[in-house]
């Protein structure tokens, strides 16, 4: 096992065998093949409770501000990869405890995934594979106990709904349901927010001009009628039967479906 110089402040730093130290001295293409061996690395982990504890050191260091803020694409999706993969690993109880962390890690991973937006980017595979695993482990989930859930998942949403397009397999778009789809049934409440950029995607003119997004949107709605039901219900009470205005979807659009 590699460990980091003893004179600096990641001298407690484990390393896994193969897996060279991960500094901020290093330059970017030394950084991007180390980082490729440990997110290789991390990938053949298996989900064991208890194990790779030796390793919890690395799996905060990774997430530090310097490599989720670095200039290089191929570093962030890197880092990102194996964050994924740190959650899977470690699942249900993530290395990442505070509350600020936590949030400034997901908003990260959300940032990463909008480079599925292209499928023929060299890198198209990483991203999928971080899209992938993000579904498996339901990682988004633990925003649910955040003051900022709402922020989080509301970006999440907007994000999916803006980069689903016609390139996209059915295998993507059924993995960002996964990711999607928990959010809304495992949570205690769904905002009014998040109900305005779900339903925004199922009316005129999104519907005929963003067809992705609408069928998209279309089969969450069908997942997830059940959570859904009483706050559409609701909407059309306040807005119908009550007679009050809200400005939301239902003033940016016709609904037709």
């Amino acid at each position: 096992m590699s460990r980091a110089g003893p004179s600096s402040e990641s001298a407690a730093i484990v390393y896994p065998p193969g897996c060279r130290e991960i500094t901020e001295d290093l330059g970017p293409d030394e950084l991007i093949r180390r980082l490729k061996t440990l997110a290789h690395t991390y990938q053949s982990m298996v989900q064991d409770d208890g194990a790779y504890q030796e390793y919890l050191p690395l799996a905060k260091h990774i997430a530090d501000d310097y490599f989720r803020e670095y200039p290089s694409k191929d570093v962030q999706l890197l880092v990102a990869c194996c964050i994924a993969d740190v959650l899977r690993v470690y699942a249900p109880e993530a290395p990442y405890k505070d509350p600020a962390q936590v949030k400034m890690i997901f908003m990260f991973l959300i940032k990463q995934l909008a480079g599925l937006k292209d499928p023929k980017d060299p890198a198209f595979k990483r991203y999928f594979y971080l899209l992938e695993n993000l579904a498996y482990v339901k990682s988004f989930n633990m925003c649910l106990e955040l003051e900022d859930s709402n922020e989080i998942i509301c970006s999440l949403f907007s994000l999916t709904f803006k980069i689903v397009n016609d390139e996209h397999s059915g295998k993507v778009k059924s993995f960002m349901l996964d990711v999607l789809c928990p959010l809304i049934y495992e949570s205690d409440v769904v905002s009014n927010e998040l109900m305005d950029i779900i339903l925004m995607n199922i009316v005129e003119p999104a519907k005929s001009s963003r067809r992705n997004a609408y069928h998209l949107a279309k089969e969450l709605i069908m997942k997830c009628s059940d959570t859904l039901e009483p706050y559409i219900q609701a909407f059309f009470n306040h807005v119908l039967i009550l007679g009050k205005e809200r400005r939301s979807w239902a003033s940016r659009g016709r609904c037709t479906t």
